[in-house]
């Protein structure tokens, strides 16, 4: 008997609904030194590194499943595993145009950012693309924001991937992709979830003083959202379009620290202020007023406590 149906968080949803104008994807991009990764002739052992990934799979079960929408009325989607899973779709070799360099990793990456995912398959790939300069072999990686947040897509690839150069390869242990439930398990859990609902609703109702301390704790929050003037119109203030340009600032997390430890500040102060920077001239080069103008900007919080789980397991 089935213990649980992992259904969608509702932010889960909400990436996956909007992924639909515009892609919800965390990326990263990393440059790889390649003595392990090329044969003598230059050519990248791709069946190696696919060997190496798919020994660690069963390490993020996220990576081999999809999103299933069952019939209305039976709630909303949630992960199965995938009825066929080829390692083969998902890890790939992308060669480099002759002479490309550091520099030109964000435009060959933003044309792989722009291929959307097929939702038969489980979301995420990984492209392998040699050709830099020294023999390095760079690395991208995209998966949907529905499989992992920031916090979580990091820990996935430390699980993929080993510092070791020659730590060894293990065989892939064997994998059966577990059936979807039956329509009789998803209405007994829509049902279970429903008085799980009704049940926090009425602790509510027969506990109104703790209702109403979390009601004026939220209210400051609350208070300054609504009460707070509008943004400045700029040029910014349109969607962004599959055609923008990418740059690379390179530094050190030393020199961060180190600009974060003078200002008396954190890493996240040094980020925002380099992005805030970097608007602010923006706008200066379009000629378009700065001093008096005010920008809003979304910056994603983590609320997850010490040792929670990682959503990507």
């Amino acid at each position: 008997m089935r213990t649980s149906i992992d259904r969608l968080t509702p932010l889960d949803r909400l990436m996956l609904d909007a992924s639909k104008r515009w892609p919800q994807d965390i990326d990263a991009l990393a440059i790889l030194d390649g003595t392990g990764l090329l044969d003598p002739t230059g050519e990248l052992r791709i069946d190696v590194v696919r060997a190496a990934i798919a020994s660690r799979l069963h390490l993020v079960p996220r990576l081999r499943q999809v999103i299933h929408t069952p019939r209305r009325g039976l709630r909303g989607p949630f992960w199965v595993d995938a009825g066929h899973f080829d390692i083969g779709d998902h890890i790939l070799v992308r060669p480099l145009p002759p002479g490309t360099d550091e520099s030109g990793l964000p435009a060959a990456t933003e044309a792989l950012r722009r291929e959307r995912f097929d939702p038969s398959r489980p979301l995420w790939r990984m492209w392998l693309m040699p050709g830099l300069p020294s023999g390095r072999v760079a690395m991208f990686v995209k998966l949907h924001h529905s499989i992992a947040d920031g916090m979580a897509a990091m820990a996935t690839l430390a699980a993929l991937l080993d510092t070791d150069r020659g730590a060894p390869v293990t065989p892939a242990p064997p994998w059966t992709p577990t059936p979807p439930p039956s329509d009789r398990e998803l209405v007994d859990d829509t049902v279970r979830r429903h008085l799980h609902a009704a049940e926090r609703a009425g602790r509510l109702l027969i506990r109104p003083g703790t209702t109403l301390r979390h009601a004026r704790a939220a209210w400051p929050a609350i208070r300054e959202i609504v009460a707070e003037e509008p943004a400045s119109r700029t040029s910014l203030d349109q969607m962004v379009g599959p055609d923008r340009s990418l740059g690379v600032i390179r530094s050190t997390l030393d020199e961060v620290k180190a600009a974060a430890h003078a200002h008396n500040a954190t890493l996240n102060d040094v980020l925002l202020a380099l992005t805030a920077g970097g608007l602010r001239a923006v706008l200066r080069g379009r000629g378009e007023p700065v001093e008096a103008t005010t920008i809003r900007a979304y910056v994603p919080v983590s609320l997850r406590r010490g040792g929670a789980p990682s959503r990507a397991t």
